[in-house]
């Protein structure tokens, strides 16, 4: 088991969540804190990629023109490689 400190909190569940909870841990073969701490992790990275992916797409957008203009301007050289 891995060290780390820890915070205790309290989370209210409904008796359907739990129990789908308790059905897959019992599956993967961890408690009930660990498969919760796990979920909230993969949860913390799906927004972050989601975040960056979105930052990306934007630079991505604003950069465009410049990328165009950029390609024109080596057009050129392109076409001697063909």
């Amino acid at each position: 088991m891995e060290e780390f400190s820890s915070i205790r909190k309290q989370i209210i569940f409904s008796p359907d969540l739990v129990e789908r909870i308790n059905s897959m841990r019992k599956i993967l073969k961890v408690d009930f804190s660990r498969f919760v701490r796990d979920a909230a992790e993969e949860r913390i990275e799906r927004i972050e990629r989601e975040r960056l992916d979105a930052e990306l797409a934007e630079g991505y957008a604003v950069n465009a023109e410049l990328d165009q203009i950029t390609c024109d301007d080596f057009k050129h050289i392109d076409d001697e490689n063909i």
